[in-house]
């Protein structure tokens, strides 16, 4: 399978997993879910890897730590967003990571980016800013969200950089294992309020998790077999993943500016992923 498979598959696996935290989970403390994730994918990942007797250690053990701490904040900043912002604008804002790659690569990863590429993030960023400044006031939730963004761009770099070196599992077990450590004290303070109250929660936990490691393995898996900028442009169905489900799940219809933003987003990245043509 290519890469760009792989990466909408992630796509869409992330996005579903931001709408359950909303439709499901929304009253839930965000690092209570991303601790009942981490436990849950971090146990199946270690039986995974006992079966077919591969190591979870790693080599590079420093880069993996900063990747599973990056990949801890940046999702309990997600999974804080998809609470308290539209659905739609949340996963919009999260999806906007290959515009941070493609600026961050040239000088984090030394990749060849060119010039089409900075203009494609340029027109990206247009667009976000009519997502996070929708009545022209700043929306500071939305910032926080687009902080995020810039967090898992520098996680997507770090798990390019790990797969030169380490195994798929590995990276895979590292990010859920350091964020159960990350989550534990923001869990353990909410008391009660982190522990499901009823079947509906414990779905939510469960389709959370199922569809974090779906989303996980397939990012992985893509990032290994293509650059970091190129391969996470793939991820531009993640928005529109994000509205169709807003508005099935949550009856949620986008706003004007929303649908301006994701347009200019949706261009950028169309343009980023764009092969290019060599001149004869």
């Amino acid at each position: 399978m290519p890469a760009i498979f792989f990466m909408v598959l992630s796509a869409a696996s992330f996005s579903f997993m931001a709408a359950t935290v909303r439709w499901l989970l929304p009253e839930t403390p965000s690092q209570a879910i991303v601790f009942s994730r981490g436990v849950m994918v971090s146990a199946i990942l270690v039986v995974i890897a006992t079966r077919r007797r591969v190591s979870l250690l790693g080599r590079r053990r420093g880069l993996l730590l900063v990747r599973g701490l990056l990949g801890s904040a940046a999702l309990s900043i997600y999974y804080w967003s998809a609470q308290t912002l539209p659905i739609g604008d949340a996963i919009l804002i999260q999806y906007t990571h290959p515009l941070w790659v493609a600026l961050l690569a040239p000088w984090l990863l030394r990749e060849v980016t060119s010039g089409r590429t900075y203009r494609a993030a340029v027109l990206g960023l247009v667009g976000v800013a009519f997502v996070v400044r929708p009545e022209g006031q700043l929306s500071p939730a939305a910032m926080i969200a687009l902080g995020g963004a810039v967090l898992s761009a520098l996680a997507y770099m770090t798990v390019r950089r790990l797969s030169e070196t380490e195994s798929r599992i590995a990276i895979m077990f590292w990010f859920p294992a350091v964020s159960v450590l990350f989550a534990l004290p923001g869990t353990w303070s909410a008391g009660a309020s982190a522990l499901p109250r009823c079947g509906r929660e414990v779905v939510g936990h469960l389709l959370v998790t199922g569809s974090a490691l779906l989303g996980q393995w397939a990012i992985t898996l893509g990032l290994s077999r293509a650059g970091a900028a190129r391969a996470t442009a793939a991820t531009l169905t993640g928005p529109l993943f994000g509205m169709v489900l807003g508005w099935l799940l949550l009856s949620q219809v986008p706003s004007g500016t929303s649908l301006i933003g994701g347009a200019l987003i949706l261009t950028g990245l169309y343009v980023l992923a764009r092969p290019v043509r060599s001149r004869s």
